[in-house]
């Protein structure tokens, strides 16, 4: 049996474990409130009232995206500065995800270009952090470069490093007071991954470019994000953090109930693991979407009625 000290010192070192995951997630994004859950909107429909609910519902910030070339567009610059008014309306930080989406370069076997176009692009990164620090969880670069679709400049493998390099030279020559992460991959970084290829280069040459590694886990289980979190600590010397990840109410996935079922499991693993950021997707469906797959992620349907996600969520985030 163990003696009355040793029960005391268990039970003190459980609570001290516990409390650590807090502490670290407000070192390493100082705007983030004590919970560490949000979800992705869109600019063109997120409203001071969409801001209200997320926050009665217990998510502590919101994610969403901008197009870096297109911010040369007044129209747009007013579609992300309504975005943030909405944001504050409610007391909720952005975790903001920046990226193009057009190619980079015509010539994308030209390094010079790609440089170039990084330097351009680390610009516009200052300029979004000097406007809207206050509000800043994070600025996320990119979003999914590993797939195709999210990297119009194509071959990843040779053009990725260049002008990521490049943003991340002039990143560290300015004086950033807003964490950055990146860089959305749509994979975990694994042993030999082009993703893990790329962090080595990128890191070890610029080790004050990011402050965390950013990946979206669909489809993996707690065990296979735990492992994904040690292989990013361990390979990169930075914690990784979920800026994406959701479930669609497709029947397949058991409707909007299988849904609801899902993301309550999910919210109750990462806590668990104690992952410092965790953005969820999202909480709108998108009529946009290409498939039915796509239209189907939202805690709400399209015109704003809640799916039994979204309490199963609210359960989730509200618990003790």
């Amino acid at each position: 049996m163990q003696s009355a000290h040793l029960k005391r010192l268990s039970a003190s070192l459980l609570l001290a474990l516990s409390a650590a995951p807090q502490v670290h997630a407000s070192e390493l994004f100082p705007n983030l409130p004590a919970k560490t859950v949000g979800i992705q909107v869109k600019i063109q429909n997120f409203s001071a009232e969409d801001a209200a609910h997320i926050k009665a519902s217990g998510f502590s910030f919101v994610r969403f995206g901008v197009w870096s070339d297109s911010l040369s567009a007044k129209a747009y610059q007013k579609q992300v500065s309504d975005a943030f008014a909405a944001a504050q309306s409610a007391g909720l930080p952005v975790l903001l995800t920046v990226r193009a989406i057009k190619p980079l370069t015509p010539t994308p076997d030209n390094v010079g270009e790609l440089t170039k176009a990084g330097e351009s692009f680390a610009t516009a990164l200052t300029g979004l952090e000097k406007t809207y620090s206050s509000q800043l969880v994070a600025i996320e670069i990119w979003n999914e470069p590993d797939l195709e679709t999210y990297w119009p400049t194509r071959n990843f493998a040779t053009t990725f490093v260049p002008f990521m390099s490049a943003v991340c030279k002039s990143l560290q020559a300015t004086a950033q007071t807003t964490p950055v992460v990146g860089f959305g991959f749509a994979r975990a970084p694994t042993a030999g991954s082009a993703s893990t290829v790329a962090l080595n280069r990128i890191v070890s040459e610029y080790p004050k470019c990011l402050d965390a590694i950013s990946y979206h886990p669909y489809g993996m289980t707690a065990t296979q994000i735990s492992n994904a979190q040690s292989f990013i600590q361990q390979n990169f010397h930075l914690p990784g953090v979920i800026s994406e990840w959701g479930v669609s109410a497709l029947s397949s996935n058991g409707g909007i109930d299988g849904q609801a079922s899902k993301v309550s499991a999910f919210i109750a693993d990462v806590k668990k693991l104690n992952i410092a950021l965790t953005s969820i997707y999202e909480w709108r469906n998108s009529a946009s979407g290409s498939n039915e797959r796509e239209k189907n992620f939202g805690l709400l349907t399209t015109d704003g009625q809640p799916k039994p996600a979204k309490m199963a969520a609210a359960t989730q985030l509200n618990m003790q």
